[in-house]
């Protein structure tokens, strides 16, 4: 199924906390994965900009993902993520087309 919804989140980081953000989204991760409405995610960094990321997840629709943001699992990992937060925003964005990329041309 193709996914309906893009979350694009930006987080600042305190700094010296990189490591253990990257450590805590990364075992959340594979929480955000048993969810059925979820269809992948992806973690950036920003390079030469200390602190600063960029986490972009798919979903089925904007209500699995509100749903999503309601639950335990959701609310466990964002107490421990704003303990060392410096700030961020969040997007969500329709989407509209999938181009998938074009196959390898041959040698």
């Amino acid at each position: 199924m193709t996914p309906g919804l893009r979350v694009l989140l930006r987080i600042r980081i305190t700094e010296g906390h990189e490591a253990e953000f990257e450590e805590l989204w990364r075992g959340h991760a594979e929480t955000v994965r048993g969810f059925s409405d979820n269809h992948g995610q992806q973690l950036l960094r920003s390079p030469g900009e200390s602190g600063s990321y960029t986490v972009l997840t798919d979903w089925t629709d904007e209500p699995s993902f509100r749903a999503f943001e309601q639950s335990p699992e959701q609310r466990a990992y964002l107490r421990k993520l704003w303990a060392i937060r410096a700030g961020g925003e969040m997007q969500l964005l329709e989407v509209v087309h999938v181009l998938s990329p074009a196959a390898a041309a041959e040698a």
